[in-house]
This record gives structure tokens, sequence and C-alpha cells, in this order.
């Protein structure tokens, strides 16, 4: 079974793809946001940011437990979309598609969800500091950079 993570900040287009991508190839679409909530593996509720802190640790373990699931149902492979799945391990995951988005139509889009001042300059600086991708670089991962925002662009980076 393959399994694919699409991350990325907040706003950037990774559900869409993650969702197109797992449709064209005939694999099932994992929502690691809706996950978390599910399992509970948060420690914490945000208000100032709107958001679960999560204990990646156990989001990871908890997570490959799932997912190692779905490889005895028997399914082809796996698309797993959320900011936190970089964090799965190299052994697990066949590759890591970040999805990237120039700041401005990011900015745009974060306001148009009505998220807070400080929730949106936060997700505006993770992209522009390129949080997901150097930690999916950090974790050794295969990846597939898809930026613009049109999702029209693919770039390859290979791990550092």
């Amino acid at each position: 079974m393959k399994i694919i993570a699409v991350t990325g900040s907040a706003g950037t287009g990774k559900t869409m793809y993650a969702k197109k991508l797992a449709r064209t190839r005939g694999f099932l679409y994992f929502d690691s946001t809706q996950f978390i909530k599910d399992y509970k593996v948060y420690t914490a509720y945000d208000r100032s940011l709107q958001t679960y802190v999560v204990d990646t640790k156990i989001f990871v373990a908890v997570l490959t437990d799932v997912l190692q699931g779905f490889v005895k149902e028997g399914w082809k492979g796996v698309v797993v979309d959320g900011h936190l799945t970089h964090y799965l391990p190299k052994k697990l995951v066949d590759h890591v598609v970040v999805v990237r988005c120039d700041v401005k139509t990011l900015r745009k889009r974060l306001t148009k969800r009505k998220y807070s001042a400080k929730k949106i300059e936060t997700n505006v600086e993770a992209e522009i500091m390129e949080t997901c991708l150097i930690e999916a670089e950090e974790q050794g991962h295969t990846i597939n950079i898809v930026e613009g925002k049109g999702l029209n662009k693919r770039i390859q980076r290979k791990n550092i």
C-alpha cells in the first residue's frame, strides 16, 4: 500500500489537492484534522488561535496504528491530509507533498474564513518561513512541492 502525506500551512489548498489526488489514484482520502478531534490526540484548545494543541508524538503513534489498519483492509493507497502529516515516520510514508501558496492569496483565503488576525499572522508567518517544508525535510521524507494559487506548478525538491 502506498501512503502519501499532504501537508502545508492552513489555507494553501492542501485539502483540495489531497482530495483530487486521492480521487485520481483511487486511494482513500484521510482527514487528519478530523482524526485529531475524533481520537482526541490533543492536549488543549488554544482559544486565541482557534486550534487544538497537538502532542505530535501521540498523533504519530495513534495515526500510524490507524494507517496500518488500512493496510490490513487491503486499500491500494491512502492520501493523508493535514498540516502535521509530515511528522509521520519516513518508513511509513512513501512521499510527502507540501502545498505552498503565495502570501497575498493566503491572507485573502484566511480572512475569508474569518480567522482572527493572530491566527492569520501565525499561518502567514509559517508559510513565509516554510515551516512544513523544513520539518518534512528534517524527517528525511521524499518531497514534492506544489506551488501557486492555482496549484498548477509542480517542483521536485530532494531531501537535504
